[in-house]
């Protein structure tokens, strides 16, 4: 039994210390975007980019959950997102461009250790992220009508 008792001990630890992780930033950036809402910084910022995210399908405010992840982290991009009152189709959408480009500034760095440039590896996933965005909005639209 004692052998048992170790690892649920252990990973109940590591569970608790990463959801306090999360919890660090998922909750602040929830309350920053909040608070940039109420004084309309949210809305103006949605009404430049919001000919630009149509593109995509997505309203003006994604583009606040886009530029955290691709330059903070996934996660305070979650943040934004569980703000904001978006479809399944644009939640797919914003999860496959993210995706592909999260965490851009360490990423790249990363990649550079493969002997691609940084300059190249960073256009390159941004590139592709938009493209896919793109991509996966005209299927929604041309073939699913929209869902």
């Amino acid at each position: 039994m004692k052998t048992l008792v170790e690892p649920i001990k252990k990973g109940l630890q590591k569970s608790l210390h990463l959801l306090w992780l999360l919890i660090k930033i998922i909750v602040p950036v929830s309350c920053l975007v909040a608070i940039l809402d109420y004084y309309g910084f949210v809305e103006l910022i949605a009404g430049f980019f919001t000919p630009a995210m149509a593109l995509f399908g997505l309203p003006g405010e994604a583009t606040i959950a886009l530029l955290l992840s691709f330059f903070v982290n996934f996660y305070a991009a979650l943040g934004v997102i569980a703000t904001m009152n978006l479809s399944s189709q644009q939640i797919t959408v914003l999860a496959v461009m993210i995706g592909i480009c999260h965490e851009l500034p360490v990423e790249t760095v990363i990649c550079s250790y493969t002997g691609l440039r940084i300059p190249v590896s960073a256009a390159l996933r941004l590139f592709t992220a938009l493209l896919a965005g793109l991509i996966l909005n005209l299927i929604y639209n041309l073939i699913l009508g929209g869902v």
